[in-house]
């Protein structure tokens, strides 16, 4: 059973390695025929879409059930937060067909053929270890939603060991805050069984659950202060997590 599950493993690496290579050059052709008219990268980020969520529909031992998608709307700046528990949590959460500005750590924008993709789509990078960066990522994320674009963020920052939330850092609701926008929560799970965050192998059949929750209207906010937010956002998500876990 184990040599088995490392074949698969060994498999899917491999074709994902090779669709990103394949996928890439009709991707680059777009944005080239693309920049004189489209300013806002329309075309290259439902290409994106298109492309991550494909990985989705491809792997047979994915169960992906998406509840509530239609909360997150279309030309509505916002900023969606959601818990993180694996590498793949970037992927199910295009098979929403949502278009996210993403704010990343540097080194995936470093990263041959992702990291390419990631500048072309004007996604926003932070350098967490030079705080010199932080600023330039609020800019960032402050352009994008003057182009009513939803804006993605991790707030915890890095994936999970146990798929229990951990801490939430203010970034994202400091964004909200300053920009007067809506917090839409997300809660996702099954990504940590199915790909851990220490190990690379993927695990067999994995049941994903991925549900958007009400927004959170900036009046609505119950404070404006970043710490404050964080937790009452965590809150949410928490215990709607919590629910999902005793239903499934």
């Amino acid at each position: 059973m184990k040599y088995k599950r490392l074949f698969i493993s060994s498999l899917v690496w491999m074709v994902f390695a090779l669709t990103m290579v394949i996928n890439f050059i009709p991707f680059f052709i777009l944005w080239v025929i693309s920049i004189p008219f489209d300013r806002q990268h329309y075309f290259t980020q439902k290409l994106t879409r298109y492309w991550c969520s494909g990985y989705v529909l491809m792997y047979p031992f994915w169960e992906v059930e998406l509840i509530d998608k239609h909360k997150l709307k279309k030309g509505k700046p916002c900023i969606a937060v959601s818990n993180h528990q694996s590498l793949v949590d970037i992927i199910v959460l295009f098979h929403l067909y949502a278009y996210f500005v993403w704010v990343s750590k540097i080194e995936n924008f470093r990263a041959p053929i992702l990291g390419w993709v990631m500048y072309i789509n004007r996604y926003v990078s932070l350098d967490r270890n030079d705080p010199r960066t932080f600023s330039k990522m609020f800019e960032g994320i402050s352009l994008a939603l003057k182009k009513n674009k939803t804006v993605m963020i991790f707030p915890e920052g890095t994936r999970s060991l146990s798929m229990e939330l951990g801490r939430f850092k203010d970034g994202a609701f400091k964004a909200a805050i300053d920009n007067k926008v809506s917090i839409i929560p997300i809660v996702l799970d099954g990504t940590g069984k199915l790909l851990p965050k220490e190990g690379m192998v993927i695990s067999g059949k994995t049941k994903i659950i991925i549900k958007v929750l009400d927004e959170i209207p900036y009046e609505k906010f119950p404070s404006y202060e970043p710490q404050i937010l964080k937790e009452h956002v965590k809150g949410i998500i928490a215990e709607e997590l919590k629910l999902l876990r005793a239903i499934n």
